[in-house]
């Protein structure tokens, strides 16, 4: 919010205060005047409140464009990075949206690329004996023959909820191409393990939150991220508008307590949040 909306906003607000202190005074000398007084007050709060309203909204919805403008912008540009002013002031409204942190290094380690186009990926063996009947939604997807680059997705050899929605929301990413993936292999497998990530689509509003899971694609194919059939259908990735063109983004959520799935980032979902 802007320091003029702040001040507009503050200003009625204060100026309400003083209205119903000064109320208050004549009551213990004119009651009729007191109430009239109050009735002019409770008017001009009502009328000055939806015109604040009205223009904290205005302001808003401009400085959301412009965000979701400078988005679609760099998704449209080449796979990579941006520079590090823009990076930082994206992450920053970015964060503002979604009402938790979202940052392209943590702990000092990023991906290869947080821009970049995201290919479609098959459904991931959970457990020894899965098959593709026992996932319940888009099985037109196909199931991988393998298990993914981090082993069966149950705890103590059970199926749980959690292990679920791992694997309905999940993310490849392209780990082996990392510079000191070969020469700190054990430590940073381990680390990116189920690393909780943000995909977010600028073309359509829309942002989902999943883990990774998987490694790849390969360079060949020549896009950066693989998203689980959930997150490819329920992020639209590959609409009109966008193309597979994405941005990918670590969560910072020490204390799990992001859910995985989709996100309405539009304007008309933030207010109403």
């Amino acid at each position: 919010m802007s320091n003029k909306k702040t001040k507009t906003l503050k200003d009625g607000s204060q100026q309400l205060v003083a209205g119903l202190a000064v109320a208050g005074q004549m009551a213990m000398v004119n009651p009729q005047i007191a109430n009239e007084l109050l009735v002019d007050k409770a008017v001009y709060a009502k009328n000055s409140q939806k015109e604040n309203n009205d223009l904290a909204l205005d302001l808003s919805a401009t400085e959301y464009q412009e965000i979701i403008a400078k988005l679609n912008s760099c998704v449209n540009g080449p796979a990579g990075h941006l520079e590090t002013e823009s990076q930082l002031y994206l992450e920053q409204q970015l964060s503002l949206i979604l009402g938790f942190d979202v940052r392209n290094e943590i702990e000092g380690k990023k991906l290869n690329h947080s821009i970049g186009i995201m290919g479609a990926e098959q459904h991931l063996l959970r457990y020894p004996g899965d098959t593709l009947d026992q996932h319940d939604a888009y099985q037109e997807a196909g199931i991988a023959s393998k298990r993914g680059a981090f082993s069966w997705f149950t705890e103590a050899g059970e199926l749980t909820e959690e292990a679920i929605l791992k694997e309905k929301y999940y993310f490849a990413v392209q780990l082996m191409y990392l510079p000191n993936w070969n020469q700190d292999y054990p430590e940073l497998k381990s680390w990116y393990k189920y690393r909780k990530m943000i995909m977010i689509n600028p073309s359509e509003q829309v942002a989902v939150v999943g883990v990774i899971a998987d490694a790849g694609p390969a360079a060949w194919v020549q896009k950066q991220f693989g998203g689980s059939p959930e997150i490819i259908r329920e992020g639209r990735v590959w609409s009109n508008n966008s193309r597979g063109r994405v941005i990918l983004l670590f969560v910072d959520d020490p204390d799990d307590e992001i859910p995985l799935g989709p996100i309405d980032i539009s304007f008309a979902a933030r207010i109403s949040a």
